[in-house]
Order: C-alpha cells, then sequence, then structure tokens
C-alpha cells in the first residue's frame, strides 16, 4: 500500500508541472546542449534540475529580494542568476562580451525576460564551476554560492529524479 502512495504521489508531481514550466525546462535543456565543457560533456539534467530547484522552472523569478536591496543585486530569472555573475561569464565567454556593453538595469531585465540568455549565463557558469572545482558535488554546491552546500545540492538531486521522469515520460526531451 505504501508503495502504491508513493508511486501515485509521484505520478500526481510529474504531471503537477504546468505546460508553460515545461516549456521553460525545455527551452533551458536545448540552449545547454550546445554548451559542452571541455571533455564535451553537457549539463542539460543539472540545469534543468537547478531551474526547477531555483525558480520552479519560471513560476518564481525574482529571488532574493530584501528590504533596501536593489534588484541588480538579488537572484533573477529562470535559474536565478545575478547581475554579477552575468557580467562574471560576460568576461570570460568570448562570445558573451557584449554583457559588458549593458548598464546592470539592462541586463538584469534581459536575465528577467529571455530564458536563452539565463539559461546560457547557467550553463556557461556551471562549466566554469566544473572547469575549476572538478567534483559535481561542489560544481552543483557552487552554483548557489558554496563548496560544500548539502541541502542545496540536495534538492537539486530530488529534482534532478523529477527532469528524469518528464524525460523517460515524454514531457521534455
Amino acid at each position: 500500500m505504501k508503495l502504491l502512495s508513493v508511486l501515485l504521489l509521484s505520478f500526481i508531481h510529474l504531471f503537477a508541472i504546468s505546460a508553460e514550466q515545461l516549456h521553460i525546462l525545455q527551452t533551458v535543456r536545448d540552449v545547454a546542449r550546445t554548451i559542452p565543457n571541455k571533455q564535451g560533456l553537457t549539463y542539460e539534467n543539472t540545469i534543468s534540475a537547478i531551474c526547477l530547484t531555483e525558480s520552479s522552472a519560471g513560476k518564481h523569478i525574482i529571488g532574493d529580494v530584501k528590504h533596501g536591496k536593489k534588484l541588480t543585486k538579488a537572484s533573477l530569472g529562470v535559474m536565478q542568476i545575478q547581475v554579477a555573475t552575468a557580467r562574471f561569464v560576460g568576461i570570460r565567454v568570448p562570445n558573451m562580451a557584449w554583457i559588458a556593453n549593458l548598464s546592470d538595469i539592462q541586463v538584469a531585465n534581459r536575465i528577467l525576460s529571455d530564458i536563452e540568455f539565463s539559461a546560457r549565463v547557467a550553463a556557461h557558469y556551471l562549466v566554469m564551476l566544473n572547469s575549476s572545482r572538478k567534483d559535481y558535488f561542489k560544481t552543483v554546491s557552487g552554483y548557489n554560492g558554496g563548496m560544500r552546500n548539502y541541502p542545496y545540492y540536495s534538492k537539486v538531486m530530488k529534482n534532478m529524479n523529477l527532469v528524469r521522469k518528464l524525460v523517460k515520460h515524454g514531457k521534455i526531451s
């Protein structure tokens, strides 16, 4: 009986994701597939799981805004990227150097309004983290600002299981 309950809850959760969220996840995956690491590996499953963890695949696109905190300092968009992170990627990735020509408000607007841009920054950032940390756990932890962030990593891995189910059931490819 317990197994049946678990299976039913998994099935309900699998199909509780809206068409818009599925579109966002598919867009993020498509972008991530175009950004391999030096070994040619891509991180579409990881980026999808991070997208679910960070913004529930677009449900919460304005993150950690506190009283008096500027929007340009907050985590934004479907991938919850900060303007400073986008600028960091822009400095290190030649085809993203154009970010330097934008004001902070323009970068924030782009992160909030352009799923592909957010995914591109996130995928490049994840590849950079993996290149410097050489460890998957530390790479995923680093996306949320830590070297060893067990609670965050656990959330991403839980969402990774959901991503795999979505792929298996043909909801995303």
